[in-house]
């Protein structure tokens, strides 16, 4: 038997072993002192569900909105009706409105309900009884069992209080005397921390003066080299302050010294003082022989200049025709001297072809007679054969015609070699240059 076990047999007992004097009254255990437990082995519909949100006699969700059941069923609602297929056949609906009508909802229950917008609401307090937890089980305590004994002990016989006094006192001594020792020991301790701390001080103190004496005459220093650059920038800006003023009044007596002058000038220009007689000549007579002088020369100058329009018309007939027969002698001139200078371009262009031949023949000839020769024979065939054209193939002769010969091959020219030989790099225009220098004087002797 467990702890548990051995509890419940042990309260039993207990009460069976206590009696009443008086039996309670009538009614008053009708309504037990603890919260009822729920039975182990509750049904679908046991007094104590597990959790109500699964059970099926709540009403889910609004209670306002929980439909009313009509008292009498209509036949209609007796339409669904399952098959042996298992398909359901549902209700018919309603057809649709003739013209002009409509369809309305109407209230069709037996008990007709006002419709509101509004839903009715009140407010419900309750509360209920507290029930009392059960409190916990007490421990259990087992009866005493056995048999009781007692003995007498004397006084002296256990403890001597003298004799077990006397190391508790030595102990005490002890630690007093060693307490009092480090006490005395640490206020010696301090007394030589506060000297060492007041020595500390001093020197502090000595040197804290000692610097602050320093940033005085640090500070002095400053505060008169502040000041002294404070006077030299006021000595400096009553200095330029002078310059300007002195410039100013300098330059204002340069610009007021002719002032005087210019002005009576300007105005005398302007004519504010003027002579009457000659503002008279002026404006009166100057303007009236203007007039006159003017009409006059007008007459004068419209004959002079139909005279000279007769005049310049005749010059230029004369110079028109001078012209025409200077230009037609200048043409027949230049026509002239354009075919003399065509044959002449002729003559020396063939004069130059023919010595730019010779030349290069001549130097071909030197270039390969030299000992040892630029150009050996060797070089020269295969300069001729690669400036030599391929002759093209002969067409082959039809049927009855007669093969036609070739066409042989033009052979290069010397100036063609002599160039090849240039662009090639066989040769040089100095090696030529030299090879005609060193041949001409034989051929002028010659």
């Amino acid at each position: 038997m467990g702890k548990g076990g051995v509890a419940i047999a042990a309260q039993k007992k207990r009460d069976e072993s206590y009696t009443v004097a008086e039996p309670a009254a009538s009614g008053s255990l009708k309504r037990p002192k603890f919260r009822p437990q729920p039975p182990e082995q509750a049904d679908e519909f046991g007094a104590y569900p597990a959790n109500i949100m699964f059970d099926r006699r709540v009403i889910r969700g609004n209670t306002y909105a929980a439909q009313i059941l009509p008292a009498a069923v209509p036949e209609e609602g007796k339409t669904l009706k399952k098959t042996a297929g298992g398909t359901r056949f549902k209700a018919p609906n309603t057809p649709e409105p003739v013209e002009g009508r409509r369809h309305m909802d109407i209230q069709t229950d037996a008990y007709l309900e006002e419709l509101t917008d509004t839903v009715p609401e009140s407010e419900v307090t309750t509360q209920t009884d507290a029930f009392m937890d059960r409190p916990p089980t007490p421990l259990f305590i087992p009866m005493k069992i056995g048999v009781d004994v007692q003995t007498q002990i004397e006084a002296g016989d256990l403890f001597d209080f003298n004799f077990e006094v006397e190391p508790i006192l030595e102990v005490l001594v002890g630690k007093t005397l060693e307490q009092g020792l480090m006490e005395v020991m640490e206020e010696e301790e301090l007394a030589a921390m506060r000297a060492h701390q007041e020595h500390f001080e001093q020197i502090r103190n000595a040197e804290l003066v000692a610097t602050q004496r320093m940033e005085a005459g640090e500070r002095r220093k400053m505060e008169e080299k502040e000041r002294r650059l404070a006077q030299e920038r006021e000595r400096t800006e009553r200095e330029k302050t002078v310059r300007e003023k002195v410039a100013a009044q300098t330059f204002a007596r340069g610009y007021l010294s002719g002032l005087v002058g210019n002005v009576f000038d300007r105005l005398y220009e302007s004519g504010f003082f003027y002579d009457p007689v000659q503002k008279e000549v002026e404006t009166e007579f100057m303007p009236w022989l203007t007039d006159a002088v003017v009409s006059e020369c007008s007459a004068s100058a419209v004959s002079r200049r139909c005279v000279n329009e007769i005049i310049v018309k005749a010059i230029k007939d004369g110079i028109i025709s001078k012209v025409e027969g200077a230009a037609r002698a200048k043409k027949e001139m230049d026509d002239e001297a354009a075919a003399k200078a065509a044959e002449e371009a002729a003559v020396v262009a063939t004069a130059a072809a023919a010595s730019e031949k010779a030349k290069n023949e001549l130097a071909l000839k030197v270039l390969t007679g030299l000992e040892p020769p630029l150009i050996t024979a060797e070089q020269l065939e295969a300069a001729k054969v690669a400036l030599t054209p391929v002759p093209d193939a002969a067409a082959e002769p039809e049927e009855g015609e007669e093969p036609v010969e070739p066409t042989p091959p033009k052979e290069p020219t010397d100036e063609e070699l002599l160039m090849h030989f240039l662009n090639t790099g066989v040769i040089t225009d100095e090696q030529v240059a030299k090879a005609l220098a060193d041949h001409s004087p034989p051929a002028e002797a010659a």
